[in-house]
């Protein structure tokens, strides 16, 4: 994650002027609080939180499928199809395709 130095508060910075990194959250920023010079928190979005998680369900999904085409391909001998493996997951393909589309 890229941080402009300007979105770096202090803990005590963070401390005395709550309400106003509340408010720079709420508009879009994403702060990092440092205690002695070392970061230990990030003031969000929720909105970023929300896609965290939905990468993170992904992340599970695609684990899941390359677990399956290796077994897939191993198991014996012949290799079922993409489709068919990610449709017994329970994976939509398409909507995975569309959401990378749109993260461009």
């Amino acid at each position: 994650m890229k941080v402009d130095v300007r979105d770096i508060r202090s803990a005590t910075q963070a401390a005395r002027n709550f309400g106003a990194l509340v408010d720079e959250v709420e508009s879009g920023a994403t702060i990092v609080v440092v205690r002695n010079n070392r970061p230990v928190t990030v003031m969000a979005p929720i909105s970023m939180m929300e896609r965290l998680d939905e990468i993170g369900e992904r992340e599970e999904d695609l684990r899941l499928l390359a677990l399956a085409l290796t077994r897939a391909a191993t198991s014996d001998g012949t290799l079922r199809s993409w489709d068919d493996v990610a449709a017994e997951l329970g994976i939509d393909l398409t909507a995975l395709a569309d959401d990378t589309d749109d993260a461009e």
